[in-house]
């Protein structure tokens, strides 16, 4: 009981609780130490990654390379894809009138609700395939988590705010984002965009400041000519674009000619470095156990990572998008 008031006082505060203990990870002494301590489980788990061949090889040498790698579903050749698809194009399509008139009242981030998910389980468990958990795994170096998915729904309104602003992801030092496009994309049409130069400026267990890719700050971080290495990720429906989010600014550029929807799933390393930036999908804990229910135990693992942690970081609530 004493815990579940605590809880409650806890989400009540919204992000106070994660950005003070974020501030808290970020003393000299703490960086030091967490610093020392992955550097060691990158070295433990080195002789256990998974060795990859074929497409599966080359995504995670274009991510190390240039932070992002366009594929297919089709030269992906995931079972599961069409069903998976089908089904997210149907939660996109009963997703449209709402996603407008969130759109019009000013909303920046417009995602399926999770009872979507929970009602096509076809989606969450597709991301879920032991290949996918291979890629991601073999490029952050350690046992992947994975933070299930949102489809986001991009209203062509030519705005440019929220994740629609070059910025970098929170979550862990290393990660994945996972695209698939439910609709054709067009440079127009609110493409995935990301700066192909990596942020040298913030070192693994630097200060991380996380602030949005303004003209001044890119200049600063990345040179004058960043430009230069600005990919746009455009594409017919079932692209699927592989990106490293932590250290890549990225953006989803504004739609002006039609509107994009697009699954995101999320993976980083199970012990992340900031489990109160994750768990974005909206799924109750409960309904992440059910729809893992009759997985491996390496995909139970991976979708319940959160359960792993520490207790008191088990306390603090996500902090809202």
């Amino acid at each position: 009981m004493a815990k579940t008031v605590f809880q409650k006082v806890l989400n009540r505060l919204g992000d106070k609780p994660a950005n003070l203990v974020f501030q808290l990870s970020n003393t000299p002494l703490m960086r030091r130490r967490l610093g020392k301590r992955y550097s060691r489980a990158l070295d433990r788990h080195r002789p256990s990654l998974p060795k990859l061949e074929g497409i599966d090889r080359e995504i995670v040498e274009g991510l190390r390379r240039d932070g992002v790698f366009i594929t297919s579903l089709d030269a992906l050749g995931l079972p599961g894809s069409a069903e998976m698809l089908r089904a997210a194009q149907k939660v996109a399509g009963e997703c449209t009138e709402s996603a407008r008139r969130d759109a019009d009242a000013g909303r920046q981030f417009i995602c399926a609700p999770a009872s979507a998910t929970v009602d096509n389980p076809e989606i969450f468990h597709w991301g879920l395939d032991e290949r996918l958990l291979d890629i991601a795994e073999a490029y952050i170096g350690l046992p992947a988590a994975y933070d299930g998915l949102a489809l986001i729904y991009t209203v062509a309104d030519g705005t440019e705010l929220g994740p629609r602003q070059w910025h970098r992801d929170r979550e862990d030092r290393r990660m994945i984002k996972l695209a698939v496009y439910c609709s054709d994309v067009t440079d127009q049409g609110g493409p995935f965009e990301l700066i192909s130069r990596e942020d040298r400026s913030q070192g693994v267990d630097d200060h991380y400041v996380f602030e949005f890719g303004t003209e001044d700050v890119l200049n600063k971080r990345l040179g004058p000519d960043y430009s230069r290495d600005i990919v746009s990720c455009t594409g017919p429906v079932g692209t699927v674009v592989f990106a490293d989010t932590a250290r890549f600014f990225h953006r989803g550029a504004p739609a002006f000619d039609k509107d994009r929807a697009a699954l995101f799933y999320g993976y980083f390393a199970r012990r992340t470095r900031h489990p109160y930036y994750c768990q974005r999908s909206g799924l109750k804990p409960r309904e992440i156990a059910d729809l893992s229910k009759g997985l491996s135990p390496r995909q139970r693992a991976s979708a319940l990572w959160h359960k792993t942690l520490p207790t008191w970081l088990r306390l603090i609530p996500p902090a809202p998008i």
